[in-house]
This record gives structure tokens, sequence and C-alpha cells, in this order.
């Protein structure tokens, strides 16, 4: 072979080698989004209630964020493609394990505990291949290039959240849903295989070779109280103030201070918080977290609202998702070709103010249970998937941009780490709030009732029943609800079960609300943090 043609051999392998860590980057973001569709048909055959259907997705996220920096920093010091090679192989085996949940167990646990621990595992293999893949590509590609392969990266990013819910739906809707994790593992296969050929060694030469446990440890604790807390409100019925609740939060905040200052003593540490000193580094890091609790959280819900209250299945769920998804992918691509025209700090701006808007214009559902309703939400996505497909690419060029190369790899990992806090409170604080405001109303609604048959006492029952039936049951008018048939041959249940359906999407309307003002909070910080002289490459 010529000195020519081993040249123009190495420049096709480097373009293989971004198709490898795509495959990786598409299959850990799928499974953020693939799974909402997913989460009716998992919460009737395995018979779960709320909170352990949040845990379905807050298990993936929350590990994926508590290992995202060590694993990134593993890679740094051992090697990036031996780690990616890693993660995607565990996060194909954790695919598997999920899959299997609803015929096997794990040490004796119930399968909905099986599926969360599998969920896991699959966290713990994402959490090396999403970082990676932007380190690898950042080793790999150089000037103009490193702007375009970073631009496939972002269409990529667009198009796995994107078309999650078209593709969970046609799984669930035409095989089952553990479906949507068998896909995974021919996926995963493949993408080894191709990782293991096309992708080149790279460390960070400079990086010391001791894992930092401590930062670990403090980040783990912290994590798990917050989420943790957030998803109990829901569970146990505990007001926000309770001490069980207040004692989790106070822990979490002890450990969060106890890590920062950890961090800014340690040679290596996991995160160095001296990174936050670059206003546009942590205005990257906010837009991930906006983005992620604003958007990516709501559509579990969206998913709740389509399939439980409107009736509609999987696939018919997925196919009104595709607005959003189809305006996310086409618009990838053009915010990467803009990349190196548009100031990113627009980019993110403009992007974060139309997600703002399209999900505000979303909170218009209706109590009614006319199908056709679903017409309400669709300016909405159109905004929004406009917003969604611009972001995503300056979001990750501004995180590695405004860092020296060695620690793109540290400097990817803490954006991401934002985007999966931001799935995993997201989701749990949704979750939270949807309940206590159900809660809130079905109280105040049945109190309203004027028949002369309900004293207080029985009032207060029916309050109780409904209650812990919880919003989901609420959605679908309490049919199948446990605690609600207690009422199926009350002679009230019509108006028992108009009243759990409407307080279920006259909460959903509120989070929505807030869901858009989270995402116009990142719009307004972006503006004032994001600046053009942080940009060192």
């Amino acid at each position: 072979m010529t000195v020519n043609q081993q040249g123009q051999a190495k420049v096709e392998r480097k373009w293989w080698a971004l198709g490898a860590v795509c495959f990786g980057l598409f299959m850990a973001l799928l499974d953020v989004t693939i799974v909402n569709v997913a989460l009716p048909a998992i919460q009737a055959d395995l018979h779960t209630n709320f909170s352990s259907l949040e845990w379905v997705i807050s298990a993936y996220t929350l590990v994926f964020a508590v290992a995202l920096v060590t694993v990134s920093r593993l890679g740094d010091i051992f090697g990036r493609k031996t780690l990616f090679i890693l993660g995607l192989s565990v996060f194909t085996i954790g695919s598997l394990l999920c899959a299997l949940s609803s015929d096997i167990t794990i040490a004796g646990l119930s399968h909905i505990a099986t599926l969360n621990i599998s969920r896991g595992i699959q966290g713990l293999g994402a959490s090396a291949m999403m970082p990676l893949s932007l380190a690898i590509i950042s080793a790999t590609f150089q000037g103009k290039q490193r702007g375009m392969a970073i631009g496939i990266w972002g269409g990529i990013s667009g198009l796995a959240t994107a078309i999650g819910p078209l593709v969970g739906g046609i799984l669930v809707d035409k095989i089952n849903w553990q479906s949507i994790f068998y896909l995974n593992v021919p996926i995963g296969v493949i993408g080894v295989l191709l990782s293991l050929w096309a992708i080149s060694q790279s460390k960070d030469e400079s990086a010391g070779k001791k894992v930092d446990v401590f930062g670990l440890l403090t980040f783990t604790i912290f994590m798990f109280c917050l989420v943790f807390g957030l998803i109990k409100v829901n569970d146990a019925n505990l007001s926000w103030s309770s001490p069980e609740i207040l004692g989790l939060w106070a822990v979490g905040a002890v450990a969060i201070i106890v890590f920062i200052i950890g961090e800014l003593k340690l040679k290596n540490p996991m995160v160095d918080p001296r990174l936050f000193k670059t206003p546009s580094f942590t205005g990257a890091a906010v837009a991930a977290f906006c983005l992620s609790a604003g958007m990516y959280a709501l559509l579990f819900y969206l998913s709740l609202y389509f399939q439980n209250f409107l009736g509609f299945d999987a696939l018919e769920t997925g196919l009104r998702f595709i607005t959003f998804s189809a305006l996310s992918f086409l618009m990838g691509p053009i915010a990467g070709a803009l990349m190196g025209k548009a100031n990113p700090k627009w980019l993110i701006v403009i992007a974060l103010i139309l997600m703002a808007i399209g999900v505000w214009l979303m909170s218009g559902v209706s109590p009614t249970d006319q199908a056709a309703d679903w017409i309400a939400l669709l300016p909405g996505f159109i905004i929004a998937g406009i917003g969604n497909g611009l972001i995503n690419p300056p979001i990750s060029n501004l995180a590695i941009g405004t860092v020296e190369p060695r620690r793109a790899g540290m400097a990817s990992g803490v954006n991401n780490v934002a985007r999966q806090i931001g799935i995993a409170f997201g989701t749990a604080f949704f979750g939270a709030v949807l309940a206590n405001h159900y809660t809130t109303l079905i109280t105040d609604k049945i109190n309203a009732l004027q028949a002369s048959q309900l004293t207080s006492k029985v009032k207060e029952s029916m309050i109780n029943g409904i209650g812990q039936a919880g919003p989901i049951a609420g959605s679908t008018g309490l049919t199948g609800s446990g605690d609600g048939n207690a009422f199926q041959n009350n002679p009230l249940f019509p108006t028992i079960k108009e009243i759990a359906r409407s307080s279920f999407v006259e909460g959903t309307s509120d989070i929505i609300k807030i869901a858009a003002v989270i995402l116009a909070i990142g719009a307004v910080s972006c503006l004032f943090l994001i600046r053009n002289k942080d940009m060192k490459h």
C-alpha cells in the first residue's frame, strides 16, 4: 500500500470511527425517550404503581449521571476506546436483562425491581458511551472537520431523542414492550465490532492514575438524596416539608458542599469545580440541565396523557410525537452547519426560547375525553421541535470548546451529567408536583359535592381512596386501580371518575407550565453567561 493509500485509509477509518461512536450515542439517548411510550404497557404487565414506574426512568438516569464523570475520567486515564467499548458491552447486557425482566427475577426481587436494576446496569454502560463519544471525536478530528463531526453527533442526538417515542410505539404495539430492549442487543454487537476496528486509542497523558473515590461517593449521595426525596413525596404521600423529605435533602445539600470543597483540594478530581469559573462553560451546563428537565422529562407525562387519558395505544402515541421528532431531526444538521457561522450563544438562547414558547402552548390540554384534543398540542410540538433540533450541537460544542483539548473528556462528562441530572430531577419533580396537585384538586372537588348522602366521613374515605389510587389510575378514570375499585358500585361513580380524570389533566397542565418556566430560566441564564471570548478552540 502506498503512502497516499495509507493516508486515504486513515481518513476513511476516521469517519467510520464517527459512525461507531454514533452507534453508542444513538443507543444511549434512544433509551431515554423510547421507554416513555412503553410505560403504560409495563405498568399493566408488571402491575406496578406510579413511583415504581418513575424508577424505570430514574434508575437509568440516576446511575448514568452518578457514574458519568468517573467513567469519563477512567477513559482519559486508561484509554477512551477501551472504556467506550466496555460501556457499550455493559449497556447491551443491561438491555438483555431488561427484556428478560418479565420472565426472570434478580435475587428473588419482584419483576419491576429486576427491571429497575437492569435499567441501572444500562445507565452504567451509557455513562461511558455518551461523554466518551464526544471526547473521541475531539481527539480524532481537528479544525473544520471537528465542527462537521460534532454537527453530525448533534444531529444523531436530536434524532435519537426525537424518534424514541415513534420507534417505541411501533415496537410496543406490534410486538411487546420487551422488544424495545431486545432492539439494543444486535445494535450493540455491531457497535462493539465496528469500534474495535475503527476507533483509535486516545488518552489524557497528563491525567493522574488514581480514581476519585471521594468524589464518586459524595456525588452519589447528593444525587440519590435529591431524586429519592422527590420520588418519596409521591410514593409515601408525604408533604414537601415533612421531616423525612427535609432530612434527605439536608443530607444531599451537605454532600454536594463536601463534594465541591473536597474536589477543589484534590490533585486529580473527578470534577474540577474551577471549570465553572468560565461563565460560558457554566452556561452550557445550565442549558443542558434546563433542556433535559424542561423538555425530555416532560415526555414521560405527555405519554401518560396520550395513552391513559386520551386512550391512544403506544403506536398512536408515537405517531403523534412525529411532528416534534421530524423537526428535531431536520434542524440538527442545520444547527451543525450554523455553528461555524452563527454565535453559539444566540443559537442556544433562541432554541430555549422557542422550546419555552412551544411547551407553554402545550399547557392547553383539556379535561374533556375527546381524542381529537391532542391537536391542541400540535403548535407546541412544532415550535419545540425546531428548538430541540437547534440546541444540541451548540451546547456540546460550547462545553468542550471552552476548555483545553486534554480536558475534553471531563468537560463533556460534566455537561452530560447536567443533562442526566435534568432528566432525573425533572421526572421526579414533575411526579411530585403532579401527585400533590392531583390530591389537592380531588380534595377540593369532593368537598364541594353537595349530595345529601355524602357525610364528612364518606368524603374523607373517597378522598383517601382516590388519592391512594394515584394520578395514573386517575388518568384512566380509576379503572382497575386497586383502591379506586371500591367506588365501582357507588351511585356517584361517574362523578368520582370525572373528578379523578379532570384532576389528572389539570395537574398535567400545571407541570407543563412549570417545564416552560424552566426552559425560559435557561434562556435568560445563557443570555448573561455565554461569552465569545471564552472559546479556546
